[in-house]
């Protein structure tokens, strides 16, 4: 049963005696990950060291060792007698870009990749997703997992979360064809906007087993949560790609003053 932990709702996630990283590490894996996708936000105080003893089934001594590791790479910052944060630091201004070169990339990427897995299910959204998403907090996501490959090797793992209101308009032949915007628009909805951001992570346990790599590899991590026509935010998506194996290319030209440019990838 997940706890509710300052704030955010986290399931419990022991780490893995099988997995040959030591456990400490994909401690700190699990929360550098939380950290960068804001799950604990700029701010936020993280769960004390009991509650995450707890979370991962691990020791004392195997928490503080991640912790440590957390505080020398200036992740979080410890407060004597009021406990762990995340440092607060300025926001960026977002860069603009015409949606239709998104639209084009993304269904680039569903050409020249095969799906390996597909997986697909009606679930509660976590926080994260019922924020980014503006659900009640009774509502139900159409969360689909995929996994992307080119040659036989596994580049990366895609999760997609959708509003109710849209999942129950998507196939599964497109879903298994090609990627989950374009099964979007063949149901006939209009997309008018989309945020994304474009950021590193390591390797938590699921996505080493899903891309076959170590926990802690780094990875590329894309987040975009794509609106209708109307402005409302209907999908969630998460990609994280090998940083090996990933590669975004493009050409910066002058504009005129006042034109906005800028670049966005799936």
């Amino acid at each position: 049963m997940a706890r509710h932990l300052h704030g955010p709702t986290i399931a419990p996630q022991p780490v893995s005696r099988q997995l040959r990283s030591p456990r400490y590490h994909q401690v700190y894996v699990a929360l550098r990950g939380w950290i960068g996708d804001g799950t604990f936000a700029p701010g936020a105080r993280i769960p004390t060291e009991p509650e995450l003893c707890e979370a991962f089934a691990v020791s004392r001594i195997t928490i503080r060792r991640a912790i440590d590791d957390l505080v020398a790479e200036g992740l979080v910052v410890r407060r004597q007698g009021s406990g762990t944060y995340v440092p607060v630091e300025a926001g960026e201004l977002p860069v603009a870009l015409d949606l239709r070169e998104m639209t084009t990339r993304v269904a680039n990427i569903g050409r020249t990749t095969k799906v390996a897995d597909l997986r697909v299910e009606w679930v509660a959204p976590d926080q994260a997703t019922r924020v980014l998403l503006d659900l009640e907090a009774t509502a139900l996501v159409h969360k689909s997992v995929r996994v992307r490959t080119r040659g036989g090797e596994r580049l990366g793992i895609i999760t997609a979360w959708v509003r109710e209101n849209v999942g129950r308009l998507l196939r599964l032949a497109d879903l298994r064809q090609g990627t989950v915007l374009e099964a979007i628009e063949r149901a006939g909805v209009g997309i008018e906007s989309a945020d994304q951001t474009i950021g590193a992570t390591l390797a938590g346990i699921d996505a080493a087993r899903a891309l076959l790599v170590p926990v802690g590899v780094p990875l590329v991590r894309i987040e975009r949560i794509v609106r209708s026509t109307g402005g409302q935010p209907i999908e969630r998506v998460e990609a994280l790609w090998r940083a090996d194996a990933y590669q975004y290319r493009m050409r910066l030209t002058r504009v005129r003053r006042g034109e906005l440019a800028g670049w966005v990838t799936d």
